[in-house]
């Protein structure tokens, strides 16, 4: 089955506004009035390995003392989602999610492969049903509470395109060509090669194909592809080499060039000049991602503002400080 990506697959700790406090036996953690049962919180740290023994990865235990408050951070920012979708009254789109059982259950050739895979990956069909009911939940909060309410303007995408053209929207001036490298090293002198591949380029005057004098006589890794190094931006190989590149003439061997790595016979096949994409073929593009960026941001922000407005008991050793996200286990079915 294919992989199933969580709507929030990323919760960022921060300065954890949290206290540590007394907590009932058998209680991880206290989210407003709603305990976070040991059990539970055990049951996501055994995912997490997990997810990580079927890439063929382990934790140690160290590795283990590390990602735990940031894993139970994400059932704590998992309640607050949950209790909000609550407020809000938004329900699961369970005929969607039946739907999408049925889509992974196509996949496999019978209903026991299915069920299988579902082991292997820590599922039952009953709890794939809860984590994609889960999914849709946030799906819904996210898009009522934050997406909808992300605006890009066409300024700002202008300027995105202005700030950005050099990185983005402009193709160097490039050449596509090929070569055949003679190396100068501790086993051959500059003297040898240089008369080495000028025996080379004498015999491609004499009407030796150069692919075929790249395959039988270059000493660069090129030499398996007859020599093709396909396109050469300005500004992308060393300065010997690229001078004599953009300087020749297209089908024309030149005189051997001599650089850092040696003596180079280059072939020419096309020029291209620097062209800058039109601002109208990007905005769309600049549009959506700039929607998406806002989008990321507002929603760490949203679920920052969920936290500080609640009240959260955590034991002493999760009450930590920011520290990298963490990447909650992706369900794989």
């Amino acid at each position: 089955m294919k992989k199933m990506i969580p709507v929030l697959l990323i919760l960022i700790i921060a300065l954890v506004s949290c206290g540590s406090g007394k907590l009932d036996e058998g209680v991880v953690a206290r989210v407003n009035k709603s305990d976070i049962p040991q059990a539970e919180f055990d049951k996501e740290v055994e995912a997490f390995k997990k997810q990580y023994e079927l890439q063929g990865q382990f934790l140690t235990d160290a590795d283990l003392e590390t990602i735990k408050p940031r894993l139970l951070d994400s059932l704590v920012v998992k309640q607050l989602l949950l209790e909000k979708a609550n407020e809000l009254k938004i329900t699961a789109d369970s005929e969607g999610v039946l739907s999408q059982i049925e889509g992974f259950k196509t996949q496999f050739p019978s209903e026991e492969d299915f069920r299988s895979s579902l082991e292997t990956n820590g599922f039952t069909e009953e709890s794939l049903i809860q984590e994609l009911e889960w999914q849709s939940i946030l799906q819904t909060l996210f898009e009522r509470e934050v997406s909808d309410k992300v605006t890009v303007s066409d300024e700002e995408v202008r300027k995105f395109y202005d700030d950005n053209q050099n990185t983005y929207f402009i193709t160097p001036e490039s050449v596509n060509c090929s070569h055949i490298l003679v190396m100068v090293n501790d086993e051959q002198s500059e003297e040898e090669a240089l008369s080495k591949i000028s025996s080379i380029h004498e015999k491609i005057k004499a009407g030796m194909d150069f692919g075929d004098a790249a395959s039988a006589y270059s000493e660069g890794p090129t030499k398996a592809s007859r020599g093709e190094l396909g396109v050469i931006n300005r500004g992308q190989t060393v300065p010997a080499f690229e001078e004599a590149a953009f300087n020749q003439e297209i089908g024309v061997v030149g005189d051997p060039v001599l650089s850092q790595f040696g003596y180079h016979l280059i072939l020419v096949t096309a020029k291209n000049e620097e062209t800058t994409t039109p601002f109208d073929d990007v905005k769309d593009l600049i549009k959506e991602q700039l929607h998406q960026q806002a989008n990321e941001e507002d929603t760490m922000a949203y679920i920052e503002d969920l936290r500080n407005g609640a009240k959260i008991i955590l034991p002493e050793w999760a009450t930590v400080e920011a520290e990298a996200p963490v990447v909650a286990p992706a369900a794989q079915s």
